[in-house]
């Protein structure tokens, strides 16, 4: 009897100690990326990613140096930093390894009072047909070119993007330049009849993303284009490639045979004026395999977009007949620092 407890005392020390087995302290330096001097920080809060985000430690206002006491830290969980200046938030992901935990965490904060006509935007919108209804993905990247870069968040003048109020399943987050993780965003009601990003948009070129179902046996989607109306021409995909895509008539829209990814059929809308409503008609198609069977869309590495059956080169192509080099090259580059 005594053997069996000593044996089972043994497999929960180890277990114990597999899972808080790291002693360490975080530590690092704040950087301003709009003075080019040392930062500040309000406060910062460190996290456990392990399935939900658990709290491990929260410091108050730091000035260029921080560091957290000496804690047991989960092996094989990344920890996450929150740091949070002027009211705006920025995230620092460290991978769950002792090399990364044991180095200093450089984090760069920004100044407030960035303007909306120094953010640009550019979109896109993917139609599937599956057996629910029609499901959508939107994809918006949103430049800052702030300079000095500042950060972005007017209220009363935030960024909105439209979802239908027939819409279920609705999931939508952010995707920050230099971030290894996407924020889940709420939904929050905006002063134009759609959705509002409720956070501040940091210097650089950011990934909006947001999906829903409209569901039942409807072919027509209401849109009304809001911050999609700045992208100029707006292109939209289908699937199934045999699904048509017509519009109520008043605005032009265009069928494109070249470079269309394998699959998929795809269509460019005339440029209009923000606010426009716009009712797209999908016609025929056989319904395609569901690509999300829970409330939200899979997220593999910070993205939904792995749902997508737009692969970054698959697009590539088909963006160049409607964007300009440069901002190919912006686009490129906001997918390199994803996981």
């Amino acid at each position: 009897m005594q053997k069996k407890f000593l044996v089972l005392g043994l497999v929960l020390f180890f277990s114990f100690n597999s899972i808080y087995a790291e002693n360490l302290s975080i530590f690092g330096s704040i950087q301003n990326g709009t003075t080019g001097g040392k930062g500040k920080a309000d406060s910062i809060r460190m996290l456990a990613l392990q399935g939900a985000m658990l709290p491990l430690a929260e410091i108050g206002p730091q000035d260029g140096q921080f560091r957290f006491p000496k804690m047991e830290l989960p092996e094989g969980a990344p920890i996450l930093l929150q740091i949070q200046y002027q009211g705006v938030n920025y995230n620092k992901m460290i991978p769950p390894t002792t090399q990364f935990r044991t180095s200093p965490q450089e984090v760069v904060v920004y100044e407030s009072g960035g303007k909306r006509n120094q953010v640009s935007v550019k979109s896109l919108m993917q139609v599937m047909r599956e057996k629910k209804g029609l499901r959508v993905f939107k994809l918006f990247l949103l430049d800052n070119s702030s300079k000095p870069p500042r950060s972005f968040f007017e209220k009363g003048n935030e960024i909105e993007y439209y979802v239908p109020e027939n819409a279920t399943e609705v999931f939508s987050q952010i995707q920050q330049p230099g971030s290894k993780m996407a924020i889940p965003l709420s939904t929050v009601p905006g002063n134009s009849g759609g959705k509002i990003l409720d956070r501040a948009l940091l210097p650089g070129v950011s990934e909006l993303q947001v999906s829903y179902l409209v569901a039942g046996n409807e072919s027509i989607i209401e849109e009304m284009l809001l911050v999609e109306s700045e992208s100029g021409k707006f292109p939209v995909f289908v699937k199934p490639k045999e699904m048509e895509l017509k519009t109520n008539g008043t605005i032009g829209i265009q069928k494109l045979t070249k470079d269309v990814p394998p699959g998929l059929s795809a269509y460019v809308m005339d440029s209009v004026p923000f606010g426009t409503k716009v009712n797209l008609e999908f016609i025929g198609g056989k319904p395609v395999p569901s690509l999300a069977n829970t409330k939200n869309p899979e997220i593999l590495n910070g993205s939904i977009l792995t749902t997508w059956d737009l692969s970054l080169f698959g697009v590539i192509g088909f963006l160049g007949l409607l964007f300009t080099l440069s901002f190919l090259f912006v686009y490129k580059n906001s997918k390199k620092g994803a996981i």
